[in-house]
């Protein structure tokens, strides 16, 4: 395994933890975080974007599916599966109540490393799937 590798696993690993400070300070300073939320620019608004989504699934785990390197670049497949205890904060900052359901998603993630650290990280997941599993959506449809 290489250390661009490693960088990533490590990031996954604090994620898992809940470890908040060592999440952050895995990214570089000028870090971009993009999800289907939104982009987060810099650390304090990944610390931000993380913090919230800590605090909607504090029992989070993502695990590696498969995972893959070219360059400075690793691409993997991860399964995302919480519990939605805490609000949900939509982008536009209103909060949605609890709703106590247990979720699980398939994702893909594109991390850029840079001097050992994220400089650039990009996440992809259904989020239509997920808002079905949590009841979000109106008259029962399904994705």
């Amino acid at each position: 395994m290489s250390s661009i590798t490693d960088a990533y696993e490590r990031l996954v690993k604090l994620y898992n933890a809940g470890d908040l400070e060592g999440l952050v300070n895995s990214y570089t300073e000028d870090a971009v975080l993009v999800t289907p939320e939104g982009t987060a620019q810099g650390r304090a608004a990944i610390r931000e974007r993380w913090a919230s989504d800590k605090a909607s699934f504090p029992d989070r785990t993502l695990t590696i599916e498969l995972i893959t390197e070219r360059g400075d670049t690793v691409a993997s497949e991860f399964t995302w599966i919480a519990t939605n205890t805490g609000p949900l904060v939509q982008p536009d900052g209103t909060e949605l109540p609890p709703t106590g359901r247990r979720i699980h998603a398939k994702g893909m993630e594109l991390v850029q490393v840079r001097d050992g650290k994220i400089a650039m990280h990009r996440g992809y997941w259904d989020t239509m799937a997920l808002a079905v599993q949590l009841g979000l959506v109106p008259g029962g449809a399904t994705a």
